[in-house]
């Protein structure tokens, strides 16, 4: 087992999908044991999952979750936010660390709803953080002490790249590296009809399309990998790829990535007004 980079315990409160990526990546990481992991659920049958899945402490009581653990990571729905945070607040102590993991939930609601003795955070992963490849937007909130910095980054460096940024640098993140990998996915199942629209089978065509995302990802994963440069290796002037290119450019990609980044953003900006504006409205 390696040396600890990421101080123990986390609690995770929130067993979905995000929660268990991230258990995936820390656990392949080996900076993190099973033990070191308490994951808060509401159904003990999601409980017992990933209590067999991964040997994770498994809780029902958020609480009780959160006393004495060095990183608290809020993994829950925006609707089930304010909940949690009124239940946990009580629990929480000084010096305590809180990570919030919601695209709709804003630092100053986080804040204002937790005790000012804890450090507070926004952070925005990736699905790829379960094989370790996840790219994470941090942002900090206003009373975060250096040594929560630092802990969130190691966390977050144990499954991937840690990256700090503004708070509304995160919003576009949201619509950059949090769609971002089904927007790649579903490049790849374009690639994949296009094959067999030519005849090629359909476990042959998956096959090839999968093979060229995975191998262009390595290359763009080597030091000093540039995509201009890249590209220029594959399109040579006059060449078969450059004709494709060019269809490319001519059909929109870049307007259509475009806007599809920009609806995702204006979703995102439009589910934080709603956040914010539901905590200022009695219930």
């Amino acid at each position: 087992m390696a040396s600890h980079l990421v101080p123990a315990p986390v609690a995770l409160l929130g067993g979905g999908k995000l929660a268990e990526g991230i258990i995936q990546g820390l656990l392949r990481s080996g900076h993190v044991r099973p033990s070191d992991l308490r994951v808060t659920v509401r159904r003990s049958e999601r409980g017992e999952e990933l209590r067999s899945r991964y040997g994770v402490h498994v809780l029902m009581d958020n609480p009780l979750a959160v006393r004495g653990a060095a990183l608290v990571l809020l993994v829950v729905r925006q609707a089930q936010m304010r909940e949690l945070m009124a239940l946990i607040a009580p629990a929480l102590e000084a010096g305590q660390t809180v990570v919030s993991l919601s695209a709709d939930v804003r630092l100053a609601q986080l804040e204002a709803a937790l005790p000012s003795s804890v450090s507070v955070l926004r952070a925005m992963p990736n699905t790829p953080v379960r094989v370790g490849a996840g790219v994470t937007p941090l942002t900090p909130g206003t009373r975060v002490t250096e040594t929560a910095r630092r802990t969130t980054e190691a966390l977050f460096a144990a499954t991937g790249r840690p990256l700090w940024m503004s708070e509304e640098a995160l919003t576009v993140c949201t619509g950059v590296s949090g769609t971002g990998p089904a927007y790649v996915f579903r490049f790849v199942e374009a690639l994949a009809q296009a094959a067999m629209a030519h005849g090629v089978d359909a476990a042959e065509a998956a096959a090839l399309a999968r093979g060229t995302l995975i191998g262009a990802a390595k290359l763009l994963a080597e030091p000093d990998a540039t995509t201009p440069r890249l590209i220029a290796e594959v399109a040579t002037p006059g060449g078969i790829t450059e004709a494709g290119l060019k269809t490319l450019e001519a059909q929109g990609l870049a307007r259509i990535v475009g806007e599809a980044v920009s609806v995702a953003i204006q979703r995102t900006r439009e589910r934080a007004d709603a956040s914010a504006a539901a905590y200022v409205t009695p219930k």
